[in-house]
């Protein structure tokens, strides 16, 4: 995730909100967090359950950032877990939300215990984003406060064993592909502005969209190259034929193909940019500052130079 500086407060991922069609997920949600159990009640996990790319963290997201969560919970924070999940990235993670930035200490027994110390007492919701095993979650609980104070955590997976591990009974929530209204709907807001389209262009959209069988992520992709190319018949045509040809049941592959698509529309200098970030570790936060500053080393960005 990009950060301004190494100051950063939120230190939350910068998603887009494309909530298109999830209003009910989004109640049920705001419910099990802040309603079900009251500012009492055990400890809750409620598992986002789905495939990549089908929303689960702008959903997770957009829970989190809600006025009525900020205001139920003393403590809310966040973590991103990744494949290869390392237990003191995580605990660092949620350490900068409940004390800020500076730590004197790296051992990873301690920070457990800073960070246990930190919720103890207070009402949390913690944020446990792409969680892919469940030896990720064993390795992190019992960092987390059993108090009978109404604290929540929000995990998201692709990996219904994980689900099923970590949550609490009955609170899973399966997140599925998006029916043909609401894809429209989304595809709209991102490639027109939500602006009427030409009925040629709606045509070819409608097209599109069913290619994309109801996956958010390759709607989003798609209808953002045909937002920041010029709209022609030719190019919506074109894009059309693409989106055609990366059609499969495999819905890993899928996204693949279609962030495929997405860097061969780039022109040759953001290619290299976007290849940079291949250096940095997955999941890691990249201060923007220090990116410019690799991206002129390395040549990528010229300084223009202005007259005296």
């Amino acid at each position: 995730a990009l950060v301004q500086d190494s100051s950063s407060e939120k230190h939350t991922p910068n998603v887009e909100n494309n909530m298109v069609g999830r209003d009910d997920q989004r109640k049920r949600l705001l419910v099990e967090l802040t309603q079900h159990g009251g500012s009492s009640g055990r400890l809750k996990v409620v598992p986002i359950v789905g495939m990549g790319g089908i929303g689960k963290t702008t959903l997770a997201k957009e829970v989190y950032d809600d006025a009525s969560t900020r205001l139920h919970f003393d403590v809310c924070a966040w973590a991103t877990i990744s494949q290869q999940h390392n237990v003191k990235e995580i605990l660092l993670s949620l350490l900068r939300h409940t004390k800020g930035d500076k730590f004197n200490m790296d051992d990873e027994a301690e920070l457990a215990d800073m960070l246990q110390k930190s919720l103890k007492g207070k009402r949390d919701l913690i944020v446990l984003d792409d969680m892919w095993k469940s030896e990720a979650w064993d390795d992190v609980r019992l960092c987390f406060p059993s108090e009978n104070n109404g604290s929540r955590i929000l995990l998201t997976t692709r990996n219904i064993e994980v689900a099923c591990s970590a949550g609490t009974e009955n609170l899973s929530l399966q997140m599925d592909l998006m029916g043909p209204v609401e894809s429209w709907k989304l595809f709209q807001s991102i490639a027109s502005a939500n602006e009427a389209l030409p009925s040629e262009f709606e045509t070819i959209g409608k097209q599109i969209v069913d290619k994309c069988q109801g996956l958010p992520l390759t709607i989003v992709v798609v209808a953002g190259l045909l937002s920041k190319s010029e709209r022609t018949i030719e190019d919506w045509e074109n894009v059309a034929e693409d989106v055609k040809s990366f059609v499969t049941n495999d819905p890993d592959k899928q996204c693949l193909h279609v962030l495929g698509l997405s860097y061969n529309h780039l022109t040759s200098d953001l290619k290299a940019c976007l290849l940079y970030f291949g250096v940095f570790p997955e999941d890691s936060e990249i201060s923007v500052k220090r990116l410019m500053s690799l991206w002129i080393a390395a040549g990528f960005l010229k300084l223009e130079e202005t007259g005296g």
